[in-house]
């Protein structure tokens, strides 16, 4: 993607309202588009925008709980004793962490927690593998854990759309996607930061 000279987030920014601008001039061209694009906007206000203010508390307290963690001694004693241990495995990280989030997950911890605690330890530990790779490994294992975790909003919406239990869902149904999800994302990790 062309940066035009911006930085990161104002790139994804002006993507974002290029994708936006492309589809109403896209809908446009549909007969019922005024009435459709104002249902959509007064849909959107009312549910989209609205509901997702109720996320903002979460948000804000994993900010907090992030910044409380880095200086707390939990965080000291960890990447002391955990960081060394680490280190031997190298490239293995690129495994492990995903799996570690996932079974954190499987615990019933929030991905988004578990992926700060463990970056947080990770980057201050004398690991050897790029620091690019760990935050792309960081991702893979909160998108694995989102996909096989039985507590995940969708999992549970879905299991109960298909009238079966979310264990069924998470792991009968997206198991093997994200058994080859993760062993696909290894490798590109891999071969990409390498």
């Amino acid at each position: 993607m062309i940066h035009l000279g911006l930085e990161s987030m104002t790139a994804v920014t002006v993507a974002g309202l290029m994708v936006v601008a492309i589809w109403l001039v896209a809908l446009k061209k549909r007969p019922a588009y005024p009435q459709a694009l104002q249902e959509g906007w007064q849909s959107y206000i009312r549910q989209g925008m609205l509901s997702g203010a109720k996320l903002a508390p979460f948000f804000i307290a994993i900010g907090y709980f992030s910044n409380a963690f880095d200086g707390s001694p939990v965080a000291l004693a960890l990447s002391k004793v955990v960081g060394p241990n680490l280190s031997h495995l190298s490239w293995g990280l690129l495994f492990v962490i995903p799996v570690a989030i996932v079974l954190l997950a499987l615990l019933g911890i929030h991905p988004l927690v578990s992926i700060t605690l463990l970056g947080q330890v990770l980057l201050t530990s004398q690991v050897t593998i790029p620091t690019l790779a760990i935050a792309l490994v960081l991702n893979v294992g909160g998108a694995l854990s989102y996909l096989v975790s039985p507590f995940e909003g969708a999992i549970v919406l879905i299991s109960d759309l298909a009238d079966v239990p979310p264990t069924t869902v998470a792991i009968k149904y997206n198991g093997w996607f994200g058994l080859w999800f993760l062993l696909l994302s290894t490798v590109v990790i891999y071969f990409f930061t390498n």
